[in-house]
């Protein structure tokens, strides 16, 4: 049975679900059906709950003998569940100082990757790869890896890699997508995320990409059907709802853009984006009234929000009051001297003011100038 139980722990290891996790609190359970001191335990619902079951029975493994390595990666195991990232780091370290195992490292390195470290978590991944730890899974978390370090070549070879392990995921495609897409592979990574869309773990965000790459590209037709298939399943999610806005407005269908915009601001009041967004649709439509009256309000949420600030400098300008769009500019590269667009933008205008003022002064010039108009000669007798 023991055997058996570390056998199941490491296949689930590469491939952990629900059933695993349920799997092993009746194992657990089943065990202790020997020990009458350790009476039959039953086995809760899937949650907060059932998770600090399968804990303490992980914490009574480990203390009944701590230099079972596997005992730790249970523990680290159930940790995770409960979104104890850094304690879940910290047994599956000990488990890894008692047995190098390629599971045991793979999952330090997912660990890792949820904590935000990916350079340490492709030296685990590595580690593990040469130790023997062929799988499908491990090179998709690699690719991962590599494609959050910006080692884009590498991630797509590691991705094909575990395509030709596991052809049959349509899950790899959405990872493969976006590194084809960072590429500049429009064309692939079009392909890419219409094949991991068929797949329900990767549905949504293979949904937005495709939503997001045909609006960047112009077919925005497309990117409308592609962001509805998505809204049908979570109507409310601020992400979907933003993009929806974006493309009502960049469709120039204002007012229903504007309608979006005031919805999420509604869901959140201090969420700066939709606030910009609506300074934007305003912009479009001249109202520039409106677009300062957003403006204010994002910059009160983020005073050092510089796409607010540009848009104030640009009203101005429009306006004409071009003192104050220079100054509006000049604040934002105090804030930050290497603002591209500022940058650009102020020396556009410099330049134009420049020309304004040698046009009026060659008109003051030419006013004073004394226009001598021709006499008739005197007319002889």
């Amino acid at each position: 049975m023991q055997q058996f139980l570390k056998g199941f722990f490491l296949m689930a290891n590469r491939h952990t679900t629900p059933f695993y996790l349920v799997f092993l609190a009746m194992a657990c359970c089943f065990c202790r059906q020997q020990d009458e001191t350790y009476p039959l335990v039953e086995v809760p619902r899937i949650g907060v709950e059932f998770y600090q079951v399968g804990l303490n029975e992980a914490e009574r493994l480990v203390k009944a003998n701590p230099n079972n390595p596997d005992a730790y990666f249970k523990k680290a195991i159930y940790l995770e569940a409960l979104g104890r990232t850094s304690e879940s780091l910290t047994a599956v370290k000990q488990a890894i100082n008692l047995d190098p195992d390629p599971d045991y490292l793979i999952k330090e390195a997912e660990l890792l990757e949820i904590a935000g470290d990916p350079q340490t978590a492709l030296a685990r991944a590595s580690r593990a790869q040469i130790l023997g730890g062929d799988y499908p899974e491990l090179w998709h978390l690699m690719a991962r890896l590599s494609y959050q370090l910006g080692n884009l070549e590498m991630a797509l070879e590691e991705v094909n890699q575990a395509m030709q392990k596991y052809p049959e995921s349509l899950s790899y495609y959405c990872t493969k997508g976006k590194i084809q897409w960072a590429l500049n592979d429009t064309v692939s990574a079009l392909n890419s995320f219409s094949k991991s869309a068929l797949e329900p773990n990767t549905q949504y965000e293979s949904l937005k990409y495709l939503t997001m790459i045909n609006r960047m590209t112009g077919d925005h037709q497309e990117a409308f059907e592609y962001l509805a298939q998505n809204l049908k399943m979570s109507p409310e999610d601020p992400d979907l709802l933003m993009e929806k806005g974006k493309l009502l407005s960049e469709t120039a269908q204002y007012d229903s853009a504007l309608m979006v915009f005031h919805d999420l601001r509604e869901m959140d009041s201090t969420n700066l984006e939709p606030l910009y967004q609506s300074a934007q649709v305003h912009f479009q439509m001249k109202r520039y009234d409106s677009t300062l009256y957003y403006t204010d309000k994002s910059l009160r949420l983020d005073s050092l929000h510089l796409p607010s600030r540009m848009t104030d400098a640009r009203v101005y300008d429009r306006l004409t009051y071009y003192g104050t769009s220079i100054r509006k500019y000049q604040e934002i590269l105090d804030i930050d001297s290497t603002y591209v667009p500022a940058v650009e933008e102020l020396a556009k205008l410099l330049g134009k003011v420049a020309y304004l003022q040698k046009i009026r002064e060659e008109r003051e010039a030419n006013s004073q100038v004394e226009i001598i108009s021709p006499t008739k000669p005197p007319v002889k007798d």
